[in-house]
C-alpha cells in the first residue's frame, strides 16, 4: 500500500511546514508551556546560575535564598507568559533566517513568503542572527535575567544593580542541523497544502482499480492504522534520541522536552484520528460483508449432482442387500 506508506510522511511534513512557515502557529503552540513547572524551574535554574557567577556573597545562604526567591517571583509572575512568548517568537525568527538565507547570506527570495513578524513586546534579546550565538539557535533569557536583577534590587540587594549584562540561554536546535535541512524545508513549505493529497490519490486509485474493492478498502484501513503506529514510534524516537543536548554533554533541557511535546500535539492528534478512521473503515467493511452474507439465501442444489448422489446411494443399498442375500444362502 503505497498510499499507507506515504501517510506518515505527509502528516509529519505538513506539521513541519506549518510550524516553520509562520511564527503565529509556533508561538501559539509553545506559549502554554510558560505554565509548565518544568519550564519555570529550568529558566529559574539558568538565571540563578548566571546571577550566582557574578553576585558577591552568593556563598551565604541568605543571599542565595534571596536570589532564588527573586528569580522564582519572576518566572511565576503575571508578566512571564508574555515574555516567554516573545522569547520563542525571536527564536522562531532566527530559525527561519537560517533556513531561508543561511549563515552570512542575504535573503534568497524564496517563492513562499515566510512571515517573520516581530510582534509587540519590545526588546526580547533577539540579536538578529541565528549564528551569532555559536553553533545553536537558543532561547535568549536576557529579559528574564533583567527582570530578576530589578526584583533583587527591589528586595534590598544593593549589588544587583552592578551585575554585568549576561545572556543565559536554552539551546533549541543546532545550526548545522538546520543548514542540512534547508532544501527539504524549502520544498515542504512550497508543497504544504499539496502534502495531504499525496497519500489520498494512491489510496483512492488502489481501491477503485481493485478487483475486490471491499477487500482493498479494508486493507487500506488496516494499513493506515499500522502507518500511524509507525509515526507514533518515530515521534517517540525523535523525542528520546534527537533533541539537542547541551554543550557539556548532559541531557536535553526540560524546557526543550516541554516545547517539543507542545509542538508535537498536532501530529499526535492527527495520527490518532487517522488511526481511528482506518480501524473504523476496516470494521465497517467487515460488518457490511458479514451482514450481506447472512442475508443471502443458501445456494440451490445442483440437479446433476443430486441425481448422481441418488444413484450412488441406490447402488450402495443394492450392494448391501445383495451381500446380505448371499450370506443367508450360505
Amino acid at each position: 500500500m503505497f498510499g499507507c506508506a506515504l501517510t506518515p510522511f505527509a502528516l509529519a511534513g505538513f506539521w513541519v511546514a506549518d510550524e516553520i512557515s509562520g511564527s503565529g502557529r509556533y508561538v501559539a503552540d509553545v506559549a502554554p508551556t510558560a505554565a509548565d513547572p518544568a519550564v519555570r524551574d529550568d529558566v529559574a535554574d539558568r538565571v540563578t546560575a548566571a546571577i550566582s557567577r557574578s553576585l558577591p556573597g552568593m556563598d551565604r545562604p541568605a543571599t542565595a535564598d534571596l536570589v532564588r526567591r527573586s528569580v522564582n517571583a519572576v518566572v511565576t509572575g503575571g508578566d512571564f507568559p508574555a515574555v516567554w512568548a516573545e522569547l520563542n517568537r525571536a527564536a522562531h525568527r532566527r530559525v527561519v533566517s537560517v533556513l531561508r538565507d543561511g549563515p552570512g547570506r542575504a535573503a534568497s527570495g524564496w517563492v513562499v513568503p515566510w512571515r517573520a513578524a516581530s510582534g509587540p513586546g519590545g526588546n526580547t534579546g533577539d540579536t538578529g542572527n541565528a549564528w551569532d550565538t555559536g553553533d545553536s539557535v537558543d532561547l535568549d533569557l536576557t529579559p528574564v535575567y533583567g527582570m530578576a536583577r530589578r526584583e533583587l534590587a527591589a528586595a534590598g540587594q544593593a549589588d544587583a544593580s552592578r551585575l554585568p549584562d549576561l545572556h543565559p540561554r536554552i539551546e533549541l536546535l543546532p545550526v548545522r542541523a538546520l543548514l542540512g535541512a534547508r532544501t527539504a524545508c524549502d520544498w515542504l513549505v512550497r508543497l504544504k497544502w499539496a502534502l495531504p493529497l499525496l497519500p489520498l490519490l494512491p489510496l483512492a486509485a488502489g481501491v477503485v482499480l481493485a478487483g475486490d474493492r471491499e477487500e482493498a478498502l479494508s486493507g487500506a484501513g488496516f494499513g493506515l492504522a499500522a502507518s500511524m503506529v509507525a509515526l507514533a514510534a518515530g515521534l517517540a524516537a525523535v523525542r528520546s534520541l534527537c533533541l539537542p543536548v547541551p554543550a557539556d554533554g548532559g541531557p536535553p533541557s526540560s524546557a526543550v522536552y516541554s516545547i517539543f511535546d507542545a509542538l508535537a500535539l498536532f501530529p499526535r492528534i492527527g495520527l490518532r484520528v487517522v488511526f481511528a478512521a482506518g480501524l473504523i473503515t476496516a470494521g465497517v467493511v467487515a460488518i457490511v460483508r458479514e451482514h450481506r452474507s447472512s442475508r443471502e439465501p443458501p445456494p440451490a442444489p445442483d440437479p446433476d449432482r443430486s441425481e448422481a448422489s441418488t444413484l450412488v446411494r441406490g447402488g450402495m443399498r443394492c450392494s448391501s442387500q445383495g451381500s446380505r442375500w448371499r450370506h443367508e444362502r450360505r
